[in-house]
């Protein structure tokens, strides 16, 4: 009688031949929710409101310190935003790139494993637009545009 390709030995090698295909679980934390990883990142699989954040870690759970900034990150939302807002109005390429695109919405932070971050915004008359506002040390240092 034949064996089956599925006999125990084939199911364990195929198993493990696509184990590294497996999804990292989820990470919870209780002020973010839970967080799901896509490549070197990990987001709130549901948004907690209108502002977003995005971590960068490792593949087992998000940077430590990365959680720490970010948590501080939506608490002074209301202050940081602003200050990205008007570091983006004063690069003339910036305004050149939103004009007639519609308004300009943050729509969160990333966090880097530098423990640095971005102010993230769209347009809402652009919705492939992207303008990310890196600090370095909690001051904004450039304007980065994409499409």
């Amino acid at each position: 009688m034949r064996s089956s390709p599925w006999s125990d030995g084939h199911k364990r090698y195929f198993f493990l031949m696509f184990s590294w295909r497996q999804k990292t679980p989820p990470f919870e934390h209780p002020q973010l929710g839970r967080l799901i990883r896509t490549g070197k990142f990990w987001r709130p699989s549901v948004p907690a409101g209108t502002i977003g954040v995005v971590i960068e870690g490792g593949q087992d759970f998000p940077n430590p310190e990365g959680i720490k900034i970010a948590c501080q990150l939506l608490d002074n939302a209301t202050t940081l935003v602003p200050v990205a807002q008007a570091f983006v109005w004063s690069d003339p390429r910036a305004v050149s790139f939103m004009e007639g695109q519609g308004v300009l919405e943050c729509d969160g932070f990333t966090v880097y494993q530098t423990g640095d971050f971005a102010v993230e915004f769209s347009l809402t008359g652009w919705p492939d637009a992207m303008i990310s506002v890196p600090f370095k040390h909690g001051t904004p240092v450039a304007v980065e545009l994409g499409d």
